[in-house]
């Protein structure tokens, strides 16, 4: 092989390297695409993401992005040979023969070097990314101290509008002019009345909030919030703290349950419960009832993609395209905690809601049963889905609206 041809081939090695796995290589971590993440080249909070399928990352701030080798030059701030070392581990044919032994050890020595300063910066990274955690924690943990009991409060009435009430066991409590921060430090955007519920981590702490303002005067209970500064509509649900592998106690009929019922939100899980009590109340004991926070947290991360049946979207060119939501098998090497589930549990029944897209919806629970089967091998697992275009919610308010 020609000198010419060792060197194309060391090239074409380099770009043969995928974005994941020069991460991998360099200990960053990836989040989900349509998340963000700090950049390991320049920071910030969630500027930086990774399509895997595409093999492309992305800096929305700089506006950098491209292969593995884009981003070892601009983690590195290196040229482009130099990256393509960086990339491969090992430098351009010919290289190591033409220099000699001392510039082969200097060599080795600021690669050495270079490798043990990344793994420094990481490591500080991570520590200042568990102190961020933990200071949100405590935080957290003084808005749940400061709440009140959700009896006879505004809670309870918004309960009441859901054709609910707190089960007494339930970890819920009001606040009564609790902020709503862009960010930790940043804009207030609302404030008022709401509903905190308390997260528990798998450990068994405290691990953080879950916040929803009320506005009882509208229908179902909760406020309309809107971004001053943009007027973009927000969500009227927001966790502080950490929701990660966490759940919210809603009712239990002892300290060791049998049955285990665990769904998406507050409002699904209570539904389950008060229509069981009143229709079967049987199936309560033994029983334990918990919010996942939301449904991601349930299901957890897929390791593919499938097309949506129906949906589709269009581009700038009003060229159709297919939508593709993440599939029902779920990422068994994710190392995102799991929700807890007691050793005295037998039955475990997931509750699906069919409000939303009803196809991600039904994908995602059945990942969530693949997901807590592999992780808890001796449940007998249930799904129980909610009627099509209906949460649990509302399913029992029509029924109450028919008796």
């Amino acid at each position: 092989m020609s000198a010419r041809d060792a060197f194309d081939d060391w090239i074409a090695e380099a770009r043969g390297v995928s974005v994941a796995e020069f991460c991998r290589a360099r200990a960053i971590a990836l989040r989900p695409a349509d998340q963000g993440q700090p950049c390991p080249g320049c920071g910030g909070r969630d500027r930086f993401s990774v399509n895997a399928k595409k093999n492309l990352w992305q800096c929305r701030v700089s506006g950098l992005g491209g292969d593995a080798i884009a981003l070892a030059q601009h983690m590195d701030g290196s040229d482009f040979l130099a990256a393509c070392e960086a990339v491969t581990g090992r430098p351009p044919p010919g290289r190591e023969a033409a220099e000699s032994e001392a510039q082969r050890r200097a060599r080795e020595t600021r690669l050495a070097q270079e490798a043990e300063r990344r793994a420094r910066e990481a490591a500080e990274k991570e520590r200042a990314a568990a102190r961020f955690r933990e200071e949100e924690r405590r935080q957290a943990f003084r808005i749940w101290r400061a709440a009140l009991p959700a009896a006879g409060t505004p809670v309870e009435a918004y309960l009441a509008l859901r054709g609910l009430a707190p089960p007494p066991q339930g970890r819920l409590r009001f606040a009564a002019d609790l902020p709503l921060w862009d960010r930790p430090g940043g804009r207030i955007l609302h404030r008022g009345p709401a509903m905190v519920a308390a997260i528990e981590r798998p450990d068994g702490r405290f691990g953080g909030v879950h916040r929803t303002w009320l506005d009882l005067r509208k229908p179902k209970g909760k406020a309309e919030i809107v971004d001053p500064a943009t007027g973009e509509a927000l969500p009227a649900k927001k966790v502080r703290g950490s929701k990660k592998g966490g759940s919210i106690l809603l009712a239990h009929s002892g300290a060791a349950p049998r049955r285990f019922f665990l769904g998406e939100g507050v409002e699904t899980v209570l539904s389950a419960y008060w229509s069981l009590r009143e229709a079967c109340s049987a199936l309560l004991d033994g029983a334990e009832f918990r919010s996942a926070v939301d449904l991601d947290n349930l299901a957890g991360k897929a390791k593919g993609r499938v097309r949506h049946p129906e949906a589709a979207t269009r581009d700038a060119a009003g060229r159709t395209r297919p939508v593709f939501v993440r599939s029902d098998e779920p990422d068994l090497d994710d190392d995102r905690p799991i929700i807890f589930i007691p050793g005295s549990v037998e039955e475990l029944v997931l509750l699906g809601d069919g409000d939303s897209d009803e196809f991600a919806t039904r994908l995602a629970m059945r990942r969530a049963v693949a997901r807590f089967s592999a992780r808890y091998p001796r449940l007998t697992i249930r799904l129980a889905m909610s009627a099509p275009g209906l949460d649990f919610n509302d399913m029992r308010l029509r029924g109450r609206r028919a008796a």
